[in-house]
């Protein structure tokens, strides 16, 4: 018999460990959810995203955003960008946030960049006039909407993002 992956026993209250390689690799911190299903007679564990489940909003909030700003709007979870309108959506959409807007969300704070690059995935920079906005819901940062222009400065639209921001935490936490 040929083994593939990691071997775990399960205790007597039917629980495993996820051990620490899969949890680093997933981005999966203590006390977040898992989706736990059976797909073709298997057990799948899936990181769950509370934002996810509200994509059509955040769909609807992109394109609004979109047609406010005439900017390029994506909107994430902790993991991807689930959302986004404008010329970049074929780009960015369902493709995986990069370390540095990972950590921006994890900061929670609303960052303006200027003309200048950040890496948006791990393959992709842009230069340009950015508004990276955490979204944090029952005092968690569960992802961010950005706004990308790369003509005109941003910072008129931080009450716009901040709206759209607080109406998925509201979304998320009712």
């Amino acid at each position: 018999m040929k083994v593939a992956g990691i071997i775990r026993r399960i205790d007597e209250l039917g629980r495993i460990v996820i051990p620490k390689e899969i949890r680093k690799t997933l981005h999966i911190k203590n006390g977040e959810n898992l989706e736990i299903y059976i797909e073709n007679g298997n057990v799948v564990l899936k990181k769950y995203s509370e934002l996810k489940s509200f994509k059509e909003l955040s769909d609807t909030i992109a394109i609004s955003l979109n047609q406010i700003t005439k900017s390029n709007i994506l909107i994430s979870d902790m993991d991807n960008f689930i959302s986004a309108e404008g010329s970049f959506k074929k780009k960015y959409l369902n493709k995986e946030i990069s370390e540095d807007i990972l950590k921006i969300i994890n900061n929670r704070k609303s960052v303006v960049i200027s003309n200048k690059s950040l890496n948006i995935t791990k393959e992709n920079k842009e230069k340009s006039n950015i508004i990276v906005n955490p979204i944090i819901s029952n005092g968690d940062a569960v992802g961010s909407i950005l706004i990308i222009n790369k003509n005109e400065n941003v910072e008129g639209y931080i009450e716009s993002i901040n709206l759209a921001t607080n109406i998925l935490a509201k979304h998320i936490e009712s």
